[in-house]
């Protein structure tokens, strides 16, 4: 009787991660039917990525882009043209930045007292310090332009970038659903580059 019970949570226990990977797999290659801009000279980059996800997911994946590169990165989800137009993503970037931090510190104070005798105190004194901290910048956020499911920009230099992608709620009927009842999406992230156009003089 254990035993059943013990299989009989082993089974419950797989189905969600048997959903999960029956998703992955209907959902590969998913980036490859994005619209993509070849006529403009654009080439599809090999960070482009595919993914299942479920409604109201977010995703966040890193990326490198070289000096003087155009890229454009576009989101879609062709099985699910309901969410076209919807998604929404932000291309942040972790940069150093100085920053003066005041803390008290306790030093020693001497002074006379009604006896002339030399006492010793200590004094709270504000001290600043310059320090660099790591903060997020977001460099590009799609909510701020009519949610364009897709940016071109050419970057001064190589850097590394985080694209968040943040997964539109919709109905579950309008969705795909796998063995487990949960409703998900297909979604590819395509990333395309060519060369950008460098300015100034050149031999």
């Amino acid at each position: 009787m254990k035993r059943t019970n013990f299989l009989t949570i082993i089974f419950l226990m797989a189905v969600p991660l048997i959903d999960f990977a029956q998703s992955q797999r209907e959902c590969y290659n998913t980036v490859s039917f994005c619209e993509t801009e070849r006529k403009e000279g654009f080439t599809k980059n090999m960070q482009s990525l595919s993914g299942a996800f479920e409604q109201g997911d977010t995703s966040e994946v890193q990326i490198i882009v070289y000096k003087n590169m155009e890229y454009r990165v576009s989101i879609c989800s062709p099985s699910n043209p309901e969410l076209a137009g919807k998604f929404q993503f932000k291309i942040a970037e972790d940069v150093k930045k100085g920053v003066w931090k005041e803390s008290t510190i306790y030093v020693d104070s001497t002074y006379d007292d009604e006896n002339y005798d030399t006492q010793t105190v200590k004094v709270p004194k504000t001290q600043r310090k310059r320090v660099y901290e790591t903060i997020e910048e977001v460099r590009y956020d799609n909510a701020d332009y009519e949610m364009s499911q897709e940016f071109v920009f050419t970057s001064n230099k190589t850097r590394k970038l985080r694209v968040k992608v943040y997964v539109p709620n919709a109905d579950a009927e309008e969705m795909s659903s796998g063995l487990s009842g949960s409703s998900y999406a297909c979604v590819g992230l395509l990333i395309e580059h060519q060369p950008g156009v460098v300015t100034g003089f050149s031999r």
